[in-house]
């Protein structure tokens, strides 16, 4: 590689002359700028997002959990439970304006806001449970009710964390908290309300998940921004709710599957399949995982009958599926996305690389 001591030696034997010189350093200069960005745009394909950027990051996360743990002994020590919960938000707050808005630690900031938020919703929870006490509810409604005001307080927390240190989760935590919310307030409001209600109503705050997350995600094709972030951890939260929800609903419950509903659950995932593919999120596919290691198995125990064995060959199958699609995403992305009458919806999703 030609360095600058080479370059003057050129002019100094006239093979260069100066102006030359400066053009050649100018070039190099500019050629190795644009290297350098061209190596630092990521692969949308590649699903990035920070999570540890070095030991560091694991080193102060040890020191986080040593610190809750310390806290949460001292509280049953000290039988102060609404202490432990006031000491370890104003910890996680602190620890966070150093670790997250001015270290800007990946994988610390995410262990933070998760403990300024679930210190929140103990203290939201406990305050709210002496009240509810205090006012002459049964102790089974005080309790229902007080987990609500834990989800709600937790909610709360996520947003006021996210607005000061803009974590990515931040934004997760809130919406799933106030899922937690509504659905436990429903249950404590209406104890008689059906399990299948249940599930339905998860199933379609899952799509409104997911559907806020595609949302922000077609602000940012190319995912080089923290939005792409933000909607990863969505779509994190949206992928098993709609999973665990859609599957029950759709084949009646695993527990009676038989030959039709595991070919059904087949279909489901494939279908699951194609929708991560387009988006270029493997979320609903990890989500899916379960059933589709369910449906295998019990397609495999028809025919197979030595002890054992299904569920190796099970396990063979989930393996081969998960490497096969990680070695071939970019080229099935290639090979489908194009040919899928997308129309509008084309530029708003990361193109295939």
């Amino acid at each position: 590689m030609i360095r600058d001591e080479h370059i003057n030696a050129a002019v100094a034997q006239g093979i260069l002359t100066s102006d030359q010189a400066i053009r050649l350093r100018e070039l190099a200069r500019d050629a190795s700028a644009e290297l350098d960005d061209r190596d630092s745009i990521p692969d949308p394909d590649d699903e990035k997002f920070r999570l540890i950027g070095g030991f560091n990051d694991v080193f102060v996360t040890i020191g986080v959990g040593l610190l809750i743990a310390a806290l949460f002994g001292l509280a049953r020590v000290l039988e102060f439970t609404p202490g432990f919960s006031v000491l370890a938000l104003v910890s996680a707050w602190g620890l966070s304006e150093i670790f997250s808005r001015r270290m800007r630690l990946a994988l610390p900031s995410i262990v933070l806001a998760f403990m300024f938020a679930g210190a929140a919703a103990l203290l939201g929870g406990s305050l709210a449970g002496s009240a509810f006490t205090a006012m002459g509810l049964e102790s089974d409604a005080a309790a229902s009710w007080s987990f609500v005001a834990g989800s709600v307080s937790a909610a709360l927390a996520a947003l006021l964390h996210d607005r000061r240190f803009q974590v990515p989760i931040d934004t997760a935590l809130a919406a799933g908290s106030a899922i937690c919310g509504v659905l436990l307030a429903l249950n404590a409001a209406l104890p008689s309300w059906s399990e299948s209600l249940s599930v339905a109503l998860t199933a379609l705050f899952g799509l409104a998940v997911f559907v806020a997350a595609q949302r922000i995600d077609a602000t940012d094709p190319a995912r080089v921004t923290r939005r792409s972030d933000v909607a990863f951890w969505l779509h994190m939260l949206a992928a098993p709710m709609i999973v665990r929800s859609v599957m029950p609903l759709a084949t009646g419950g695993t527990t009676e599957i038989d030959a039709l509903r595991a070919v059904f659950i087949l279909a489901v995932f494939a279908f699951l399949g194609l929708v991560a593919l387009v988006i270029d999120r493997r979320a609903l596919l990890v989500s899916g995982l379960t059933y589709a290691g369910i449906a295998i198995a019990y397609l495999l125990s028809q025919s197979v009958e030595q002890e054992g064995l299904g569920l190796s060959l099970t396990l063979l199958s989930l393996a081969a599926l998960v490497l096969a699609l990680s070695a071939g995403w970019r080229s099935l992305r290639r090979t489908i996305v194009p040919r899928l009458p997308l129309g509008r919806w084309r530029s708003h999703i990361p193109l295939p690389t």
